[in-house]
């Protein structure tokens, strides 16, 4: 069941709903850590410039670990399929 939880997130209170309170909570503190480091790299730019560049570079890291993972799984088939391929062979030889 979906509950009401209080955060802030680059200095504004809300009060967002989800099923997993602690889930929430890291991915408010990821936010704001990003948040914050733009602003202190970016001392000129508006919060809400600063706020699309936050989504931003999250989309970004997003879009890498998505892309590395999917690396990851081919890599992993074809580490099975050459496994397979062996042990087909090997099966096929005669015991001695």
């Amino acid at each position: 069941m979906s509950k009401a939880i209080r955060v802030t997130i680059a200095g504004k209170d809300l009060t967002l709903r989800g099923d997993n309170e602690e889930k929430i909570k890291q991915s408010v503190r990821e936010v704001n850590v990003q948040f914050q480091n733009l602003q202190q790299t970016l001392r000129e730019q508006s919060t809400p410039t600063l706020t699309v560049l936050t989504a931003l570079n999250i989309a970004e890291r997003y879009v890498e670990v998505n892309a590395q993972r999917q690396s990851d799984v081919r890599y992993v088939a074809e580490e099975l399929e050459s496994m397979t391929r062996y042990l087909e062979r090997a099966a096929q030889q005669p015991l001695l």
